[in-house]
């Protein structure tokens, strides 16, 4: 704690315990963005640090079968049931990228003063103490800045649209990845009703999202609630209980395939495998993890009442777009080592960033700071530009309404 007054040390012995800092320890979640740039589906993480405006070309493919024609036709006839084909119709989105950007300063008098967890006799220079200030405030920034892309990547898998300003209810400050409006399902009887018919609608939203998806779902993510209606249902109870059908299996013994394990280092929760009465093979997923709005309060990246049905194997590229500063010049590059001790384009990744998945890229941000004029303040600044795109966004269809109000 910073003080005018100098308080004088006693003669009793010390010992300096090691400090506790629980930014240390708070977990950042990547839940949500695993479903996002994984190369092993086609999928891109595209970084573009020159231009302010993306394209995205969608090609909507069909499963309609080839036409039989009588034998011994001369032309061709393109009336009736058969059509001239063709590959080539596409829709283009043109987005430009948002900017998100956090600060924090560091002050000349605070370098004068001990350091949390700082040694009364350790005797650190002022150069020492900036440069673990300016660490810190980038970690923290870094931290900050994957919670949003989290809250941003859950609103694109759930809503189908992504917000350019937090919040905003403006349609042209949102990406909307046109999601088919019907896979957004208001179940007629919610979970926590007797006559709910659970089984039932998972089936409907597997079926959406196999026919106009294309794609064969095999992944179903749960709210708190929800998943605790589920396992209650007495149907599912009875079914679960049922081994020769198989329904659902949860077991140690059943392990979780290999092409989930990027959710599951991301955050999520496998709580066991279900075959729905049509036939669907769906891995059930959990997730608590949130982020704290500014009223302080507690908001759950995966809502409670809600959950949705998805394929591990489709496709949703990420976008990272440029900063909004100056290019950087190698004389700023230098201040900003000669500042802070290391080089802003290879800044440190925070060790609770988990990004053994590949999730997270240090390529996702821009690091700088400036001087101010009398130089006894200085700024670090991180900024980022992300677009977290449900490309093949009708794989994805949500169960709603899962809860009475």
């Amino acid at each position: 704690m910073f003080g005018d007054t100098p308080v004088a040390q006693d003669a009793f012995s010390r010992f300096m315990a090691d400090m506790f800092d629980d930014k240390q320890i708070i977990g950042v979640s990547t839940a949500f963005q695993a479903f996002f740039g994984n190369a092993g589906n086609g999928a891109q993480t595209v970084f573009s640090p020159d231009a302010n405006t993306i394209d995205i070309d969608i090609i909507r493919g069909n499963e309609k079968i080839a036409a039989l024609i009588p034998r011994g036709t001369i032309s061709r006839p393109l009336g009736g049931k058969q059509k001239n084909l063709n590959v080539e119709k596409y829709t283009s989105f043109a987005r430009k990228f948002p900017l998100s950007e956090e600060e924090g300063d560091i002050t000349a008098d605070q370098l004068v003063y001990r350091m949390a967890g700082e040694g009364p006799t350790a005797r650190r220079t002022r150069l020492d103490r900036m440069r673990s200030l300016a660490l810190k405030l980038h970690l923290e920034s870094i931290r900050r800045s994957v919670r949003m892309f989290e809250v941003l990547a859950a609103q694109s898998v759930i809503e189908g649209k992504q917000d350019a300003i937090i919040g905003t209810t403006n349609p042209d400050l949102q990406y909307d990845f046109r999601r088919n409006a019907a896979h957004t399902i208001s179940v007629p009887i919610a979970w926590d009703q007797a006559t709910a018919v659970i089984l039932t609608n998972i089936d409907a939203a597997c079926d959406l999202s196999r026919q106009n998806g294309k794609i064969t779902p095999d992944f179903i993510g749960m709210g708190g609630s929800a998943v605790d209606l589920f396992i209650k249902d007495d149907v599912v109870q009875a079914q679960a209980d049922n081994r020769r059908f198989e329904l659902i299996e949860v077991s140690t013994g059943n392990p979780v395939p290999e092409r989930f394990n990027r959710f599951v280092e991301g955050g999520w929760t496998a709580r066991g495998r279900l075959r729905t009465p049509k036939g669907y093979e769906l891995w059930i997923f959990t997730n608590v993890d949130g982020y704290e709005n500014d009223a302080g309060a507690f908001i759950p990246h995966m809502p409670i009442d809600k959950a949705f049905v998805a394929s591990s194997r489709s496709r949703n590229d990420r976008y990272f777009g440029p900063p909004e500063t100056l290019p950087m010049i190698p004389q700023r590059v230098q201040l900003y080592q000669e500042l802070f001790g290391f080089d802003p384009g290879m800044a440190p990744m925070p060790p609770n960033v988990d990004a053994a998945a590949g999730v997270i890229n240090p390529a996702m941000f821009y690091a700088d700071a400036y001087v101010s004029g009398d130089w006894k303040k200085v700024s670090v600044r991180t900024q980022s530009a992300p677009i977290f795109a449900t490309t093949h966004t009708d794989s994805f269809v949500v169960l709603e309404d899962l809860v009475t109000p």
